[in-house]
């Protein structure tokens, strides 16, 4: 509104100009006149010198790990540029890189730092530049640069051995410890002949059986371990990374990492809006695939974990251990886990306190009938201290 009333202004003063004949008031409208269009133009001429680079090693990020990115700004042609604001338009919180700097001849860059707080896409820039005159009437924005996806892992935190048996790990229950007495599945190797390429070796049991052993292309085999997630959406409480929905995420993610860096097979199975299963191969590794659909899981499903549904994919895909992670108050898939049999499948479930988060429903009561191994993991809990101390309660 101020750029049109000032050219109202100059108007009306050439208008009076006219009317008078005065000739120092044609040489100080005159002059009004040119600086007006000097401002106009300035920060158009400007902006066209000025180019903008942004570095930044995503790498494999997790959340609550640190970033940092380096932003160079430069100028060239005859116009100067006092006064330029650079501005991220990417979509992570409490993050905005940008500053007003001046940029003369010189280059201009900066660092700027960052925690990543939440999993999923994080995108950085398109970046927008505005450059002003020195009068401050005009300015000119522009957009640049390419808009920079990542994608932030779930938090993995240290979790004992799960296949040390219990006699080495103290306050280790008998499921997990029996986990030991289960051998990977080999049915899927052989002895290395002459003429296997190198990328079909499988070296963790090469290294078991101090031989070489060979990768076989037969199709899917039972997973090692099982991991069953809650994602109903009625089941989960809390906000952001304190919420039950990220700790049973984290230690999804957590239990799959450590399984997987010692040659093992992880299966996945999820009660979220598409039923997503995830089955082990021996053609490629799901270590990745698994990392990658927890990094976007969300909690939107309908159906209840102890639901049919579920329950009947669990005996289509069975593991040598079965690890079920859910924050429901109802025992059903309690039940439903008892009534799988245990002759050759451990079984243990990780009951996240939606009380200790906020939910209004009570805690989860019940009795345990079999050998399945039940722990609590409340809200600040230290999962490596909830395994290794039994820093946990068993509910009866």
């Amino acid at each position: 509104m101020n750029k049109i009333a000032l050219a109202a202004a100059l108007g009306l003063l050439l208008f009076f100009t006219y009317l008078t004949g005065v000739r120092p008031a044609y040489a100080f409208a005159y002059a009004l006149c040119m600086l007006f269009l000097i401002a106009w133009a300035w920060p158009r001429l400007a902006i066209r010198g000025i180019s903008l680079s942004r570095r930044l090693d995503p790498g494999t990020p997790t959340v609550g790990e640190s970033y940092e990115e380096v932003i160079e700004v430069r100028r060239t042609g005859w116009v100067p540029a006092p006064w330029v604001e650079i501005r991220d338009l990417g979509q992570i919180p409490d993050y905005q890189p940008g500053r007003v700097i001046s940029v003369g001849g010189e280059l201009v860059s900066w660092k700027s730092r960052g925690v990543y707080r939440r999993r999923g896409w994080m995108s950085f820039g398109p970046t927008s530049v505005t450059v002003r005159e020195p009068f401050g009437l005009f300015n000119q924005d522009i957009k640049m640069g390419n808009r920079t996806t990542v994608l932030v892992y779930p938090r993995v935190r240290p979790i004992p051995d799960l296949m040390t048996p219990s006699s080495q790990q103290t306050g280790s229950s008998t499921a997990l410890g029996a986990w030991a007495d289960y051998p990977p599945d080999t049915s899927g190797v052989r002895d290395y002949t002459t003429g296997d390429s190198y990328g079909r070796i499988h070296w963790p049991l090469s290294m078991r059986h101090a031989r070489l052993m060979s990768k076989t292309f037969e199709q899917p085999l039972t997973s090692d371990l099982l991991i069953v997630l809650d994602l109903q959406r009625s089941a989960h409480h809390g906000h952001g990374e304190e919420s039950t929905l990220e700790y049973a995420i984290s230690l999804a993610a957590s239990i799959n990492a450590q399984v997987h860096s010692q040659g093992r097979q992880v299966g996945l199975i999820t009660n979220d809006s598409r039923g997503t299963v995830l089955t082990p191969h021996r053609a490629f590794r799901l270590e990745r695939a698994v990392l990658e659909y927890l990094a976007i899981a969300q909690a939107d499903g309908d159906l209840p974990i102890y639901s049919y549904q579920v329950w009947d994919k669990i005996r289509k895909l069975p593991g040598r251990m079965i690890a079920l992670i859910t924050p429901s108050t109802d025992p059903g898939w309690l039940r439903n886990l008892e009534a799988i049999p245990h002759k050759r499948t451990a079984r243990v479930a990780f009951y996240i306190d939606a009380a200790s988060f906020g939910a209004p429903e009570p805690h989860l009561s019940f009795e345990l009938h079999s050998d399945v191994e039940l722990f609590v993991v409340r809200q600040g809990d230290d999962f490596s201290r909830l395994m290794r101390t039994r820093n946990a309660v068993r509910l009866v």
